[in-house]
């Protein structure tokens, strides 16, 4: 079952990752980036593992089966266009890309279509939190399961960073998958703590009280680890100058504070009607948002009027709104182009229960 303002911060988090590649008016230190990179992507990894639990008679291939089929099979399928748009200039090039492709990951050029590399630590990142899902069955009560879930998830983010640490990149993101288990328990944790709310005999408005009052020293622990870590970069593998644990404090309250808008903003209809269709289409617009960037100056902004053509490089509002909204809206313009095609509806038809489960993530 779908969830407005889960729908909501995963377009928050997809609009994050637009601006956040938004280079040409941006710079890679820049402040605003330092902003931006330091929950885009965690939101999406903390979503994951709300979404993620246990289904009885559910077996781990089954499990893998179904994530492999809602994450690699796009995966492969972009890495194939991608190739195909950048037209490789010779066979050492086209070699090149196939094999980016293959190793799964977004430095060195390796795949024309860079944020496509999400998906595959996405996945990785999945199979090893079932894992850690598996290890709290072991618990007879939930303080022990949540124990075990915690130390399995410690374990994992030590080991993917003692790998980390040899400056060796494995294929599909392999040691960040296990260095990001800490925002799949953190979402893990989060529908635990939001299903004993409901529970709660607690009155409405001293819940929502509660979790507003978190906000000002979320902000605050944020903003001072966001200060403090500079720039981060997942893909890269650099969580900042301070380490490991500034860049979580600072993602995992800036995702609070991303989620708790989101529930805002769930209360205003139109604003929650667009921002869920961008968390509904995230994963297409992730994979086609720079194919589109390159379509929009190349297509679209020569038929523009003169003064976006005469402003659309600068850094002035015209420019950076133009580049913005062009991006967001002609990738979302792609992402449902995409869900009406025959490959699109081949996959709903042919999703079964485990599938099905997986269009939440």
């Amino acid at each position: 079952m779908r969830k407005t303002y889960i729908d909501i911060a995963k377009g928050i988090g997809i609009l994050l990752v637009i601006l956040g590649h938004m280079n040409r008016f941006f710079s890679y230190e820049g402040r605003l980036n330092q902003i931006v990179y330091s929950v885009q992507l965690p939101v999406f990894l903390i979503i994951g593992g709300y979404w993620m639990r246990l289904k009885a008679g559910e077996s781990p291939l089954a499990f893998a089966a179904g994530k492999f089929y809602r994450l690699m099979q796009p995966y492969f399928l972009f890495a194939f266009f991608s190739i195909i748009y950048a037209w490789p200039k010779d066979a050492g090039e086209f070699g090149y890309y196939v094999a980016g492709a293959l190793w799964g990951i977004g430095i060195c050029d390796y795949l024309p279509n860079l944020p496509i590399w999400f998906l595959t630590m996405f996945f990785v990142a999945n199979l090893w939190f079932y894992l850690v899902l598996l290890a709290g069955k072991l618990g007879r009560k939930w303080r022990q399961s949540a124990a075990l879930e915690s130390l399995g998830t410690v374990l994992l983010i030590y080991a993917g960073w003692r790998i980390k640490l040899r400056e060796v990149r494995l294929p599909w993101g392999f040691e960040l998958a296990m260095i990001m288990q800490g925002f799949f328990l953190a979402g893990h944790f989060w529908r635990l703590a939001e299903e004993q709310l409901k529970r709660s005999p607690v009155p409405e408005k001293k819940k929502k009280a509660a979790l507003l009052t978190l906000a000002l020293p979320a902000f605050f622990i944020w903003l001072v680890c966001v200060r403090w870590n500079g720039r981060v970069d997942i893909n890269a593998a650099w969580f900042g100058n301070k380490g490991l644990w500034s860049f979580y404090l600072a993602a995992l309250c800036g995702s609070y504070l991303v989620i708790l808008l989101s529930a805002v903003l769930a209360k205003c209809p139109p604003i929650a009607w667009a921002l869920s269709l961008f968390g509904k289409n995230s994963m297409v617009i992730m994979a086609v948002h720079v194919p589109v960037l390159l379509w929009l100056d190349g297509v679209v902004t020569p038929l523009m009027p003169a003064i976006i053509q005469a402003n659309q490089l600068t850094k002035n509002w015209i420019g950076v709104t133009y580049h913005f909204a062009g991006i967001a809206l002609l990738s979302l313009f792609a992402a449902l182009l995409l869900k009406k095609n025959p490959y699109g509806k081949g996959i709903e038809k042919k999703a079964g229960p485990v599938e099905k489960s997986l269009e939440k993530d």
